[in-house]
């Protein structure tokens, strides 16, 4: 039998235990136990409307959750509070407030895209940029040896490039890294 001037109250204990027990004013005092659910315990419980105070019994100590709210009790101890309203559970009153919630202007929404705005997509590039720079399309340095290329892009080590082919001869290269060295080996092939 529901009991209408009761509404249901959820309660939840994430802070570990083994046994876990909800006691109120609401009960006389008297320990409810909860249910573990995963990670937490939890139980649904009819509560007269008002204001209740509550704590939790955990393998057998007394303790409040810190998350909520809380009031001294008159042993020196802390309980936690809890205010149940009507009003919470009323559908017009959760309708009226989820709309305060809204900060979207009034007007009608859509999931198409307008028609400016789909003619401006351009396609992606072939290829990413980073990868166009690339040692063997470079000319060696003028100055100095001219067998020593500067240090690659880390995106380019270990990708197989091809050179334009020249003279009827096709270049292939990758380059590897071993520690601080770089390694390029280069591959000709007469067509």
């Amino acid at each position: 039998e529901v009991d209408k001037d009761k509404l249901p109250t959820v309660f939840r204990w994430s802070g570990g235990g083994s046994s876990v027990y909800v006691a109120g004013t609401f009960t006389n005092w008297k320990k409810i136990p909860l249910v573990k659910s995963h990670s937490n315990f939890v139980t649904i419980l009819d509560i007269p409307e008002g204001e209740h105070q509550f704590k939790y019994f955990i393998d057998g100590n007394w303790r409040h959750d810190e998350n909520q709210k809380v009031i001294p009790d008159p042993y020196g101890g802390v309980n936690n509070i809890l205010n149940v309203q009507k009003s919470d559970f009323d559908l017009d009153s959760i309708e009226a407030d989820s709309g305060k919630l809204s900060s979207s202007p009034d007007g009608s929404y859509t999931s198409e895209i307008p028609a400016t705005l789909q003619g401006s997509q351009a396609a992606p590039p072939v290829l990413p940029p980073h990868l166009h720079y690339v040692l063997l399309n470079q000319d060696p340095p003028l100055q100095g040896e001219p067998t020593i290329l500067p240090e690659p892009n880390h995106v380019s080590l270990n990708h197989l490039y091809a050179l334009s082919i020249k003279d009827s001869v096709l270049v292939l290269g990758v380059t590897h890294r071993y520690r601080k060295k770089y390694v390029t080996t280069l591959l000709y092939r007469p067509l």
